[in-house]
């Protein structure tokens, strides 16, 4: 997981040429008003979901994780609190639903207060729970950047097995 604010990216924009991609959409709808909705920046390898909501209690919520995609989460206006715990210290309580990209889970982890102007980006690995309520309820309009992970090269999200395919080169004759 990563957090910071915005005017911090060049830092970030490094890790794969996507993310660069979805630093831009999110400099250019601060610069406009963007309604709620589904904005492809790359076809189905970069897109944007525009949410607005209200924050919630943790009870209500639960914990998530994505295996084809990165979740790069800005927070346009408003605050809440965020949940974060690595998968390994989590207990999965639905099967994968691979059609929506995401499997739920139950546990403990740490909390994280995301403000206007910041981002948090959840790997595959970064179970996360996202719309608490941070000192009262907070109206909240997010950008959510979704980057997905065969973008990146040598990065295997929880569920995926490495190939076990060595080079010709490898292979001794015995």
């Amino acid at each position: 997981m990563i957090i910071d604010k915005l005017e911090n990216f060049k830092i970030y924009r490094g890790i794969n040429k996507k993310f660069l991609s979805a630093f831009d959409f999110i400099m250019n709808c601060k610069k406009i008003q963007i309604n709620d909705g589904k904005y492809e920046i790359e076809g189905n390898k970069v897109f944007a979901l525009v949410q607005m909501y209200y924050t919630q209690p943790s009870d209500k919520l639960v914990w998530e994780a994505h295996r084809k995609y990165i979740d790069f989460q800005y927070v346009l206006k408003g605050t809440e609190n965020i949940g974060y715990s690595h998968i390994s210290n989590m207990q999965p309580i639905s099967g994968y639903i691979d059609a929506d990209d995401y499997m739920l889970f139950s546990g403990e982890g740490s909390y994280l207060k995301l403000k206007e102007d910041f981002f948090a980006i959840f790997f595959p690995d970064d179970c996360h729970k996202v719309r608490i309520i941070e000192d009262g309820i907070s109206k909240v309009k997010k950008i959510v950047v979704k980057i997905s992970v065969d973008t990146l090269s040598n990065f295997l999200p929880y569920g995926r097995k490495k190939s076990s395919r060595r080079s010709s080169n490898s292979r001794r004759n015995k």
